[in-house]
């Protein structure tokens, strides 16, 4: 590898990193004002309606905050991880990062399709099946798949130039 591939793949490596912490924090206070809804509709709301969203956007709202609150405090180590490795054997580093990232980067489709398809189950419940709970555990599926499917877009728009740069770096 020829050492001025490294500053480049360094920048990119920063900038993927911290994007993924940084979304990690927002997915967690997002999952946080989810469980904020749930605890004002349990006070406000009442039926079925009520009751499937308020404990459809508490369970989303635990995982979304638990999930991002791991996402962000495990990236730190995760970079200092990959940039030990970077300097102690650069090639096989790159080369084991970059094939991480072909395989991350051949699930974004699939993910885009799975949340498609739970938006589309998630509107089928609120205008086809005629029970009030089914409206309310629709609406909440749409504030997770919604979340979900930009998470992935930004994520995967991050994704792309990093992988060239890994690519970059390891044809050097």
């Amino acid at each position: 590898m020829i050492a001025g591939t490294m500053p480049a793949l360094n920048e990119a490596l920063q900038l993927y990193f911290r994007g993924e912490r940084n979304l990690g924090l927002a997915l967690a206070v997002y999952g946080l004002a989810l469980l904020a809804v749930a605890v004002w509709l349990w006070r406000t709301q009442d039926g079925g309606f009520g009751l499937a969203l308020m404990v459809t956007l508490g369970v989303l709202g635990l995982a979304f905050s638990g999930g991002g609150a791991f996402l962000a405090g495990k990236t730190p180590g995760q970079v200092a991880k990959l940039e030990a490795d970077l300097k102690a054997a650069p090639d096989t580093a790159t080369e084991a990062e970059y094939q991480r990232m072909v395989k991350v980067n051949q699930l974004w489709p699939r993910a885009k399709l799975a949340w498609t398809v739970l938006t589309a189950i998630a509107l089928a419940l609120i205008m086809l099946v005629k029970r009030e709970w089914a409206a309310g555990l629709g609406l909440a599926l749409l504030f997770g798949t919604t979340a979900l499917m930009a998470t992935d877009l930004f994520a995967e728009r991050r994704a792309e130039p990093y992988t060239r740069a890994l690519e970059a770096a390891r044809r050097s």
